[in-house]
């Protein structure tokens, strides 16, 4: 082909060239344009569509402190809404399960009210027995950190009840004192002279002598039988527990193996075989019989 031919057509081909090219670059431009467009309307679909609603609870609070005794009365409680979440168990959601119920313990401002602190009419002004539950008996015990607790543990709370006392051995010098766990989420009936519908019980000798008092409980007639025994061969504990917490737990018992056991981080199953088994001593002679199969 001759040069002046070439010449004439290279202008043709560099525009032909270009317009490809400006073509090319407009269908990538336009792609993108396209796919930023997509991803803004699924941003703005996420955001029209409405957040999870959060699920909301209704319960009575107390709008000023209502003292212990004292009866619940509109002006002492407000309805209000709270995430469910927060809603404590056994709480009262109506004004008819509050108004004229007396309040067992004080219920602070902003608390929840609780069934469990709420007590009818009819259990005021009734003597120990009437306030007694069925199927339980009222024991009055001398506990020995009544002192500790006495501020601190009210009449309409629950408890453990937990016994020390020195097991008999062969060998009198060997004696160690053990503490066992006796009973869990007891009822308190009476806490020295703080009892619902009784006399008191706690004498003034015993607030300012020993440390020691009289605390009445709600336990079962087998429970009755053991801290009459241990009142005589003993120390009863209590321990203020939660009136929402109800499980009742598997306790060891408690001695200087368990504790340094305990303390080492050490295998305490030798510890949990002995305490499947019972001593029994006749005369000088001792005699180990399991409490349950191996």
């Amino acid at each position: 082909m001759p040069i002046q031919d070439l010449q004439k057509k290279l202008p043709i081909v560099i525009a032909i060239a270009c317009g490809i090219l400006g073509i090319a670059l407009l269908n990538i431009y336009l792609r993108q344009k396209e796919a930023d467009f997509e991803q803004k309307m699924r941003q703005l679909a996420q955001r029209s569509q409405p957040a999870p609603q959060q699920q909301m609870a209704i319960v009575l609070v107390a709008q000023t402190n209502i003292p212990a005794q004292a009866p619940v009365t509109p002006a002492d409680v407000a309805i209000k809404e709270i995430p469910a979440e927060y809603l404590q168990p056994g709480a009262v959601a109506s004004l008819e399960e509050a108004i004229g119920q007396i309040a067992a313990v004080e219920i602070a401002a902003g608390e929840q009210i609780i069934k469990t602190k709420l007590i009818p009419p009819a259990k005021i002004g009734k003597t120990l027995s009437e306030i007694t539950p069925q199927g339980k008996r009222a024991i009055t015990a001398a506990i020995d950190n009544v002192a500790e607790i006495a501020d601190l543990i009210k009449p309409g709370d629950y408890v453990d009840v937990f016994a020390l006392v020195s097991p008999p051995a062969a060998d009198a010098k060997k004696k160690e004192e053990r503490l066992f766990s006796i009973s869990q989420n007891v009822k308190v009936l009476a806490v020295g002279d703080e009892v619902m519908g009784s006399a008191s019980l706690l004498t003034k000798k015993d607030q300012a002598g020993s440390g020691k008092g009289l605390v009445a409980l709600a336990v079962s007639p087998q429970e009755a039988i053991l801290f009459s025994f241990l009142q005589e061969h003993g120390k009863i504990r209590l321990i203020l527990r939660s009136p929402e917490d109800t499980k009742i737990e598997t306790i060891r018992p408690a001695d200087w193996n368990v504790l340094l056991q305990y303390l080492s981080g050490g295998d305490t199953k030798a510890e949990t075989d002995q305490a499947a088994v019972v001593e029994i001593y006749r005369g000088l002679e001792k005699e180990v019989v399991p409490l349950r199969g191996k």
